[in-house]
């Protein structure tokens, strides 16, 4: 090791030389002391505005607003989602999320493809309001369905659930017919559920989409 005063083209001030290497004794840049030096303002700053004095919103206030504002405090009930299936704009809206998000395994119509058919009386997960919403939300795994929960958010999973009960009994011919039969409480039950269409049980790969009938 030795000291060494010299200047160098590229380095600056050569000071010190260990083991061969040398090394330089410069200023550090400007820009890089005025970005140090603000950083550690703001976060001073911000500190205090944020947490000591709540002079404005925290990220903890701000997520809280966000997500009341995509409905994460509204009850869901069954009600609520049958009065939403009989609203046009909201069933036209949930039409929109299912198209982009479960028509690659529900058809176009819901009339099923890798996905169940959604549009008649057999629903392999339940086919109330509830039970509809439940499976848009947290998705049928063991069946490739993720949950559309985080997505969609609650907003969303409500919307694609009145589609889909918009159009629950409507027939659109295509997939057979996969769970158990549902009938509504307060329906009459069918005359003669022995000449119901036999449902199959579900293939591992079945189910998959925004929904699961």
């Amino acid at each position: 090791m030795s000291d060494v005063q010299r200047k160098d083209e590229i380095q600056g001030e050569i000071v010190h030389v260990y083991d061969g290497i040398e090394e330089a004794d410069n200023d550090l840049p400007r820009w890089w002391l005025l970005t140090f030096y603000g950083a550690i303002a703001f976060a001073v700053i911000y500190w205090f505005a944020y947490h000591e004095y709540g002079i404005g919103p925290s990220l903890a206030d701000v997520y809280a607003e966000n997500m009341a504002a995509r409905g994460a405090n509204v009850v869901v009930t069954e009600e609520s989602l049958i009065a939403l299936a009989a609203n046009a704009d909201e069933v036209e809206a949930g039409r929109a999320i299912f198209m982009t998000n479960c028509m690659a395994c529900h058809k176009d119509q819901g009339q099923g493809d890798i996905g169940p058919n959604l549009t008649d009386a057999y629903w392999i997960h339940g086919g109330t309001a509830m039970d509809i919403h439940t499976t848009i939300s947290n998705g049928v795994l063991t069946a490739g369905m993720p949950p559309w929960a985080g997505p969609l958010g609650p907003n969303g999973v409500s919307r694609a659930a009145a589609f889909v009960l918009s159009i629950r009994d409507t027939n659109v011919a295509g997939k057979e017919p996969q769970g158990e039969l549902f009938v509504p409480e307060g329906s009459p039950a069918p005359p003669d559920e022995a000449g119901a269409i036999d449902a199959p049980s579900p293939e591992p790969n079945e189910g998959v989409a925004a929904t699961g009938g």
